[in-house]
């Protein structure tokens, strides 16, 4: 298992591209970040370059979501955005490589039901794995716990498991974020175990708080023994805020453990 941090919510003093720096000199093997756009491909290239590091996880674009809105994914009137959003991602895709591509669900959208939403979900979604092709990543639609986000149509792993059961082929993998999954009360061991199998990459922080390991009540030896022992091979992402000036011992015990 390898360590990635995510420069969505971590080293936010730092403009983002030197993000990517901060996280080699830590400790880190990689990076994700939930919307790369604002830098150009050929920044992102040259900044991996420099560090040396893989960028492992990107989201589509989501559109007003992030500001509390639908978004694009599960709204029946976004379709033509939402198709969009897939060609701006998968040019990133292509010149960047991440392991992972990551499809925000979203909100019901106003004047729509729920089932309208989840639906039109399911049809992006067979229609974005006809556009990935061969491409050697992972399409995952990730839970999100719906206290933080209210109004999310994938709270629960459990949801994302029915959404995976309604696409036309079998290639939607799960992406676990285990803060999300302890406010949504989950057990979180027994989360792993259940969808081990499809189990293609994991975020992390502790909970309550949603902050560094070791700052709330999450049993982390526990977990990491487990997911060393189920054989567990995706990327661990630390996925919280945090500073270039904040303590990262957790990380090397973490390492030394998971070696």
């Amino acid at each position: 298992m390898r360590f990635a941090a995510n420069l969505s919510m971590m080293f936010t003093d730092l403009p983002l591209l030197e993000r990517i720096q901060c996280a080699k000199q830590l400790g880190f093997q990689g990076i994700e970040v939930q919307f790369p756009y604002a830098a150009s491909v050929a920044d992102w290239q040259q900044a991996l370059k420099d560090a040396q590091l893989p960028l492992v996880l990107i989201n589509l674009p989501a559109g007003d979501f992030m500001q509390g809105g639908p978004g694009l994914a599960s709204h029946p009137e976004r379709v033509t955005e939402f198709k969009e959003a897939a060609m701006q991602a998968l040019d990133y895709v292509d010149a960047l490589q991440p392991s992972v591509l990551n499809v925000l669900a979203g909100r019901v959208a106003p004047g729509h039901t729920q089932a309208a939403c989840l639906q039109q979900l399911v049809d992006n979604l067979n229609w974005l794995q006809k556009q990935l092709g061969t491409r050697p990543l992972h399409l995952t639609c990730e839970p999100i716990n719906n206290l933080d986000q209210p109004g999310y149509l994938i709270p629960r792993p459990s949801d994302w498991a029915a959404l995976a059961s309604r696409l036309d082929h079998p290639g939607l993998k799960l992406q676990l974020d285990i803060y999300h999954a302890a406010q949504m009360q989950q057990a979180i061991s027994d989360c792993m175990t259940r969808y081990a199998k499809d189990l293609v990459h994991i975020q992390f922080a502790d909970h309550p708080g949603r902050g560094h390991p070791g700052t709330g009540q999450l049993n982390w030896e526990a977990l990491l023994t487990q997911l060393k022992s189920q054989g567990y091979r995706g990327w661990l992402a630390a996925e919280f805020n945090a500073s270039s000036k904040d303590r990262f011992d957790w990380l090397e015990a973490w390492q030394t453990k998971l070696s």
